[in-house]
């Protein structure tokens, strides 16, 4: 985990993250939050912890992929795929369960941030393997 290797993954994956996700959560998705419940969100929190929260999302699933990708496998695929299902694991309970705890709260808004969320990891996921040069094949000696 301490190769430059990991934590230019980790700085690159953050960056696009924090890219991706300020284009659809504030262009996109911002506005219908917004929309469904104003005095829902609070307005004085600092953007600042929206990219750290990224940053450590982003160490956090490239910790974990370092660390099973012997027994996951370790190719591009693999990252897609180990996203995949962290994505599922993460996202599905989490925005489902706001729709059931915040009122006001659409139930088609949780499902797109689900889709959106599972994408978000895919992609890091592959992007993270790719950097980590976790795609590599052994070579034939």
């Amino acid at each position: 985990m301490k190769s430059g290797k990991f934590w230019i993954a980790v700085l690159v994956c953050g960056i696009l993250a924090n890219i991706v996700d300020y284009v659809v959560y504030m262009q996109w998705l911002g506005p219908t939050y917004f929309a469904t419940n104003p005095t829902l969100f609070r307005q004085d929190t600092s953007p600042v912890w929206w990219v750290i929260g990224d940053f450590v999302a982003v160490f956090v699933f490239a910790w974990v992929f370092n660390r099973v990708s012997s027994a996951f496998g370790s190719t591009v695929q693999d990252g897609a795929k180990a996203g995949l299902y962290l994505g599922i694991f993460v996202s599905f309970p989490t925005y489902i369960f706001m729709h059931l705890m915040f009122n006001g709260y659409p139930y088609g808004l949780s499902w797109i941030s689900t889709i959106y969320s599972i994408l978000w990891y895919v992609v890091i996921g592959a992007l993270l393997a790719v950097l980590m040069k976790k795609g590599q094949a052994p070579s034939a000696a």
